[in-house]
């Protein structure tokens, strides 16, 4: 078996446990409450986020702290491994990538391979997955890249808030079209492609039902069967509006394989709580 090191940052969503059993070095995202930072999940968990989301505080979120960036990658560095793979939380939506490309420069290495993943949370739990399979099969370095290059495009999310409040507190809205929502009693659909700059709007429902047939159709419209996909499910306190949307996709599409993980603080930041987010990616 190649001994291949992967190293994420926080938007990843695996808990200590998940990132130790998959070989995972995990890097903290910054986030910013009252211009002082912290560190993702280690200065500021979930439940520190979602008091202050409830609070409807404003809540930034930014790229890795250098000097952390550094320091992991000089200790991977001196463990001598044939290659290691850093996956980095979108560059549409974070400097994330941008920082761990200078930190890999100040520290010299040359057996890296920095994969922007135009994606963040369970797609690239995905590509995690894919690489830790192709090491104990002895693949190379090569072929994991191709490999990965082939099914960043094939993934797709779909964010779903319960409400404008946060985008609007955190700016990425006006308030004036968040006031117009909430009257119109109007539910945002939002999502995220490897092709896309910025999480986009995808289109706006009445009720949840709706919102799910939404996404159904897309699901349809990608030929996304049990047979050749698998989903990835987050949500910000939001698990029961998962259990639904699970529901309506197996009545109307199959049981997939289905994996669950806390929506990351990056997008929950700016979806606030009860957000879900609905993720597919090709099975390898």
């Amino acid at each position: 078996m190649k001994n291949y090191a992967i190293v994420c940052d926080t938007s990843v969503s695996l808990t200590p446990e998940q990132a130790a059993a998959m070989n995972v070095t995990i890097t903290p995202l910054t986030l910013i409450h009252n211009n002082k930072e912290y560190l993702d999940q280690v200065e500021m968990g979930y439940d520190a986020v979602n008091d202050l989301l409830r609070n409807k505080e404003h809540l930034q979120t930014s790229q890795p702290n250098l000097g952390l960036l550094i320091t992991t990658f000089e200790t991977l560095k001196a463990q001598n491994y044939d290659h290691i793979f850093v996956l980095a939380l979108t560059s549409s939506l974070s400097g994330t990538y941008n920082s761990m490309n200078q930190a890999i420069q100040e520290v010299g290495l040359d057996n890296v391979s920095l994969v922007d993943t135009r994606s963040l949370a369970g797609a690239v739990q995905h590509l995690v997955r894919f690489v830790n399979e192709q090491a104990a099969v002895n693949s190379s370095v090569e072929a994991i890249l191709s490999g990965i290059d082939a099914m960043i495009p094939k993934i797709t999310s779909f964010v779903y808030p319960q409400t404008l409040d946060q985008l609007k507190i955190s700016g990425r809205i006006s308030k004036s079209a968040a006031t117009l929502a909430s009257l119109l009693k109007v539910k945002p659909i939002l999502y995220l492609k490897s092709d896309l700059d910025t999480i986009e709007k995808f289109g706006t429902a009445r009720t949840e039902t709706k919102v799910f047939d939404i996404i159904i159709k897309a699901m349809r419209d990608d030929n996304v069967t049990p047979e050749t996909h698998v989903i990835y499910y987050l949500d910000n306190e939001g698990e029961e509006i998962v259990e639904r949307a699970n529901t309506a996709i197996t009545e109307a599409l199959g049981t997939f394989e289905t994996h669950a993980s806390k929506l990351p603080a990056v997008v929950a930041a700016h979806a606030g709580l009860g957000t879900i987010a609905i993720q597919w990616a090709p099975k390898f």
